[in-house]
């Protein structure tokens, strides 16, 4: 096939510089037969009614050859057959469900050469591609009609995957994503799972998020939402019925396989995944990758990336004006119960969370949310724990709900699952000053807890004494400094007096030797180095 400079070309020399037909052809190096039939268009479009127009048409389209006719050479008769039924019996084994046992275009082609056919690979995956090319020309393709939507009124909603590294560890989370149809703002929660706990409060942060609720929102067939199907109809689980009523929006289910009736949220997916973690994959705790999220989000609602949406945050502004009030937020939990065995733990999903050591036998109530376990006894809060998200068998252990236990076997306390668990800063606390002294460390918890002092309280009791020079720290020396950091000007460098702590008369003979304590620890230390510097 000649190309436009070439056709050009032979009507330039034929008819400005009056080349002949055989001296364009030996110039060019063309067959005479082309040069002709270049030529020849030329001439008709010269005798036509209108012969501008025909000729500005013949030096600008480009000889096209209709190939639409010519036959096959070579995959023909038997081969072709071959070819056929290897394809139908693909379409078979696709309607049994057997798709991942049907034969590839290598396969049929290797099949073809064991048979003795002399044919080429790329002429076989040809072959296949222009019946299936035929087979779409043959199928009517479908219109569609782009909607207006109105602001505040539609809502689309979406599951996608994401895979970081949380802590340095690969997690499978799911990614809830909410897409306004007017304005197309994005917002995106990450959880654990994809079940229905995560599906209120995902819900739940949306809604209070925007500060509002849309007139409806749009669902595809996921089993969160859709509890069975009654023909046409679909049943709405308890949690979607349950989250309409209280947030008085309508709902509406796609149909099958038609995610175009959702196609906001469909290409927001897979823009949202990628716009906040094709970058970065690594993050701390599913706080700090749900932060980054949310950031996220937030620039691509108030950045313009296109003509289209020059407008975006106009039309975001009014998306939100439009929306109805929320006044409540709707408790996201489910409630069980269960009874606390020996270990003084509850077994949830294969997993143990820790209650206090004085509940063991008796039956708790337990408020369960998609990333943590409130537990209640009588209507109490007694533990709060982070849930497990493990394939295999896992132990949250606090170590302050087994102090009545460990002060009566105090030997237990080395080499405990909860003491491993607490924070690297009191283990390296406890195995430094207190290996020996187990049943001083668990009365310093208990006191700790008793006084509403945290584990952060103890450590900063810790560094203050180390920072003033004492070497041999004593429960006793740490719980009065923890009183001396939290009373007012507290932390300062001025000696501890135990009066201003304890006014209580009651107490003095015990204030008294805790002064006497702490001078004998600094007279040691002292001691200690005038002894070193002496043998220096």
């Amino acid at each position: 096939m000649i190309t436009m400079v070439e056709k050009q070309t032979i009507i330039h020399m034929y008819r400005t510089r009056g080349y002949s037909k055989r001296a364009i052809a030996r110039e060019l190096s063309i067959s005479r037969k082309t040069v002709h039939k270049v030529i020849a268009e030329y001439e008709s479009a010269l005798s036509g009614p209108d012969p501008d127009s025909s000729l500005e048409s013949v030096l600008t389209v480009a000889t096209c050859y209709d190939s639409s006719r010519r036959g096959r050479r070579v995959i023909t008769g038997s081969l072709k057959d071959l070819i056929d039924d290897c394809l139908e019996k693909n379409a078979r084994k696709h309607a049994m469900g057997l798709k991942k046992q049907c034969m590839r275009g290598k396969d049929i082609y290797e099949l073809l050469v064991e048979k003795g056919f002399q044919v080429s690979y790329p002429a076989v995956c040809k072959y296949i591609a222009s019946l299936a090319k035929q087979k779409q020309e043959d199928k009517p393709q479908e219109a569609f009609i782009r909607g207006y939507y109105p602001p505040g009124e539609s809502c689309e909603f979406d599951w996608g995957e994401a895979k970081l590294y949380l802590d340095g560890r690969l997690h499978r989370l799911y990614m809830a994503v909410f897409t306004l149809g007017h304005s197309n703002g994005r917002y995106a929660w990450l959880f654990h799972h994809q079940d229905q706990l995560a599906f209120m409060e995902s819900h739940r942060n949306f809604f209070r998020q925007v500060k509002g609720v849309p007139a409806i929102m749009v669902y595809d067939n996921m089993r969160v939402a859709v509890k069975k199907f009654a023909g046409e109809e679909k049943k709405p689980t308890e949690t979607l019925l349950r989250m309409s009523n209280f947030y008085r929006y309508h709902y509406r289910f796609c149909n099958i396989r038609a995610g175009w009736e959702k196609g906001h949220v469909e290409r927001s997916v897979e823009y949202v995944r990628r716009k906040a973690f094709s970058i970065n994959m690594h993050y701390s705790s599913l706080e700090d990758a749900q932060a980054h999220l949310l950031a996220t989000c937030e620039r691509i609602n108030t950045r313009s990336a296109s003509p289209s949406t020059s407008n975006k945050t106009e039309s975001l502004a009014a998306d939100l004006q439009a929306l109805k009030p929320c006044a409540n937020e709707m408790g996201c939990f489910q409630v069980a119960e269960y009874k606390v065995d020996k270990w003084s733990t509850i077994c949830m999903n294969c997993s143990h969370y820790s209650v206090p050591d004085t509940l063991v036998g008796k039956t708790v109530t337990v408020k369960i949310y998609s990333e943590k376990l409130v537990v209640l006894h009588d209507n109490d809060k007694v533990a709060v724990h982070e849930r497990i998200y493990s394939r295999q068998k896992g132990w949250s252990v606090k170590l302050e709900h087994y102090l009545t236990t460990l002060q009566r076997k105090p030997g237990a306390l080395t080499g405990s699952l909860a003491l491993k668990q607490m924070p690297p800063k009191i283990q390296a606390l406890f195995n430094k000053h207190f290996a020996g002294k187990a049943r001083d460390f668990v009365f310093l918890l208990q006191y700790a807890r008793d006084n509403n002092f945290s584990d952060n309280d103890i450590m900063e009791a810790y560094s203050s004494l180390a920072g003033r020079g004492v070497r041999s720290i004593s429960a006793d020396q740490i719980k009065a400094m923890m009183h001396a950091n939290n009373e007012p000007g507290g932390g300062c460098t001025q000696p501890v007096y135990l009066d201003d702590i304890h006014p209580d008369k009651s107490s003095l003979i015990e204030d008294g030797a805790m002064r006497i304590l702490m001078d004998l620890s600094r007279m040691m230390d002292a001691g200690d180095n005038i002894k070193i510097t002496t043998e220096n």
